[in-house]
């Protein structure tokens, strides 16, 4: 259900690096300081009103040197008739495509994917154990992710990707309407079900359709993260599939005055009496099943396991209940043992029997674990940091060092990250250490407000010139109000599951009016996902629906995808910016980043950094073209290749020649060894 990738990497990129010959200097050299780049940028045209495609004859663009006299200026945001307005507001761009919820969507259109890279410029390291990016493969049913789709992920230069939730799960009605599956997902029914059977009833495919696509993706060298929402579960009377209403409630569909949950009985795992040393009452129930109280009754809590008192989707054995629980026989604190010995055996399962020292290459299966690498946790707030410790202690002997996992807690504050980063996600196996990860929300909001009209983007984002900017060469995210996230603990985003645009207003943080401070526009995206990808601390993620990008969408409780259920619009995983970003990113890993210096004489719409000394990225948010009158800079001496625009630029005697800037751009500049036009001045 996907449309092919007209994309060439290996072939294109096959060269070594060498340096190259000096040559002429052609810039005029400002005053030295710390920063490895100092630039003065001039506006080049008047301010491009509407769409523009940036063609040569634009102002002095037909001045800049590019490989064999072909400059490609155009950017994705702004591509010919696909035009994307800046300062769109939320309202027009928060509609997904999903035809019962009157969702109309967008798309960029071919001319934003697909890009050829230069020649000239060197092969890159791919996969497990070399990079590190992301990929989310939101919505996508298991089996629909192809052999070859793997490879191609691993050639772009994606690292690991991630999945949508495994585990049994809700059919979900919303004003009368069956919606897509990614919410149902999200609502889980029983956490025991997975590889008790081989033909599961899940949204995104069988226990074995997982097994298998673990199998594969190992054997390419992708890890594999899968999204677990083990902080609710679905209400009394949720179905199944819709008409169906789930048998693991008993009494009315509707409103059961109890319910039970299935445990995995599954050899050799974490067995589910023993996490508090098998009491009296977690033996109560002989690990088969967990017992409670409904809350729609309105006369009692879940009983010791739940604390909601309503009958909504948001049932969940919360964080209060789980820091408050009193073991009768230790007096110690946190989840029961029933809630603690499901999630437990469920997270155990998943990483696989006894997978301490697992391999890429151990075939998964669903009766001796799924052998993936690591966890999104959705909502993580649900559970207090003694629950997610505990958890991880428990399940130390099936979890690899290399495992990533990481938390979505939707907060501008990078402080109330604070006690979930100490969360030792490797306790009791390895010697590293390893602590939660985090979405990085403070940054995206930062990023929101930075590419918005009038934000200051240098001053928001760069430490150079003086400024208190949001990113660090070690932190993710810094602020003197906010707090920090380090580098070491941050993933960071431009768009996931539940800040894209959508037909279901469900999804909250994209909302129908008004503004949000996770909101990335579609026109600011690309350049977003620039400098996520540029800079260094932290892990990019990039973010994927393959169904909505081929205008499809999972019917509720899975399915084969239809045209009516299609629940996004824009994908950005294959797009031109984030293509060249990915190589940029895997080429400049352990490279110092160091903001460089922008003078420009109209607004602070430009931002740049280094990587190392080979290395340097440019993004330009304004509708103006610049040139750089004045340079100096301490990148080797050699000539650099915009992977965008194919422009070729020299540093030499510590200055940079003929740096042309298009409108609406990132540039990401790296080594290059190839020819140089005769009407360049300069040779490499």
């Amino acid at each position: 259900m996907k449309k092919p990738l007209n994309f060439v990497l290996l072939a294109a990129i096959a060269s070594a690096i060498i340096a190259c010959n000096n040559g002429n200097n052609n810039s005029n050299q400002p005053s030295t300081n710390s920063s490895n780049l100092s630039l003065t940028l001039t506006p080049v045209n008047s301010s491009l009103k509407g769409k523009t495609t940036n063609s040569m004859s634009a102002g002095s663009l037909s001045s800049a040197i590019c490989q064999d006299n072909n400059c490609t200026w155009s950017n994705s945001a702004n591509y010919e008739s696909v035009n994307i307005t800046q300062g769109e507001i939320n309202a027009t761009f928060c509609t997904g495509t999903n035809s019962l919820q009157n969702g109309k969507g967008y798309t960029l259109g071919n001319g934003a994917y697909g890009m050829t890279f230069p020649t000239g410029i060197a092969a890159t390291a791919t996969g497990y154990g070399k990079t590190d990016v992301i990929l989310e493969l939101f919505n996508t049913p298991y089996a629909n992710i192809t052999q070859a789709d793997l490879q191609n992920y691993y050639n772009i230069g994606y690292t690991t990707i991630w999945i949508s939730p495994p585990q049994y799960s809700a059919a979900v009605n919303y004003n009368g309407t069956d919606i897509p599956a990614w919410y149902g997902a999200y609502q889980p029914m029983n956490f025991g079900q997975i590889g008790n059977e081989e033909t599961n009833p899940l949204n995104f495919g069988s226990a074995s359709d997982l097994a298998t696509l673990v199998t594969n993706a190992h054997a390419i060298g992708l890890q594999v993260i899968v999204d677990v929402a083990i902080h609710q579960f679905a209400a009394p009377g949720a179905q199944s599939s819709p008409g169906n209403a789930t048998n693991y409630y008993t009494g009315s569909s509707s409103n059961p005055s109890s319910f039970y949950w299935p445990q995995t009985s599954v050899s050799g795992y974490i067995p589910f009496n023993n996490i508090w040393g098998g009491t009296s009452t977690c033996a109560a129930n002989s690990g088969t099943v967990m017992t409670g109280t409904n809350p729609g009754n309105n006369t009692s809590m879940w009983g010791p396991d739940f604390a909601d008192t309503n009958a909504g989707y948001s049932g969940l054995p919360a964080g209060s209940n789980s820091s408050s629980w009193v073991n009768p026989s230790t007096g110690g604190s946190g989840a029961s043992c029933n809630t603690q010995s499901i999630f437990d055996g469920y997270a155990a399962w998943l990483l696989g029997y006894n997978n301490k020292s697992g391999s890429m290459s151990s075939a998964a299966s669903a009766t001796t674990g799924f052998n993936v690498d690591g966890f999104r946790i959705d909502d993580i707030s649900g559970q207090s940091t003694t629950f997610w410790n505990q958890l991880f202690s428990d399940t130390s002997s099936y979890n690899k060092s290399s495992n990533i996992f990481f938390g979505e807690y939707p907060n501008s504050s990078a402080s109330a990250y604070d006690s979930y980063t100490a969360i030792k996600t490797a306790s009791g196996n390895n010697a590293s250490n390893n602590t939660m990860k985090m979405l990085n929300f403070p940054l995206l909001a930062g990023l929101v407000s930075a590419f918005s009209p009038g934000g200051n983007l240098q001053a928001s984002l760069s430490t150079a010139n003086g400024n208190k900017g949001m990113i660090s060469s070690s932190d993710a995210y810094t602020s003197s109000s906010n707090g920090s996230l380090a580098g070491t603990n941050a993933i960071n985003l431009v768009m996931d599951q539940d800040t894209v645009p959508d037909s279901i207003n469900s999804r909250a943080m994209c909302p129908w009016s008004g503004s949000n401070e996770f909101t990335m526009s579609y026109y600011n995206a690309p350049l977003a996902y620039g400098v996520i990808l540029a800079m260094e601390p932290g892990t990019p993620f990039i973010y994927a629906d393959l169904q909505a990008q081929a205008g499809v969408g999972i019917p509720p409780g899975g399915g084969t995808p239809t045209k009516e259920y299609a629940n996004g619009s824009v994908s950005y995983w294959n797009e031109n910016e984030v293509l060249a970003g990915v190589y940029f990113h895997n080429q400049a890993l352990g490279q110092t980043m160091t903001w460089a210096n922008i003078n420009a004489t109209d607004a602070d719409n430009v931002a740049a950094l280094t990587r190392g000394s080979n290395y340097f990225f440019i993004v330009n948010k304004s509708t103006s073209i610049y040139s750089a009158s004045d340079s100096s800079t301490t990148l080797t001496n050699q000539c650099y290749i915009d992977l965008m625009s194919h422009q070729i630029v020299k540093v030499s005697n510590g200055g940079l020649s003929n740096l042309i800037v298009p409108a609406q751009s990132v540039m990401y500049f790296v080594p290059y060894t190839g020819s140089v036009p005769s009407t360049a001045g300069f040779s490499c």
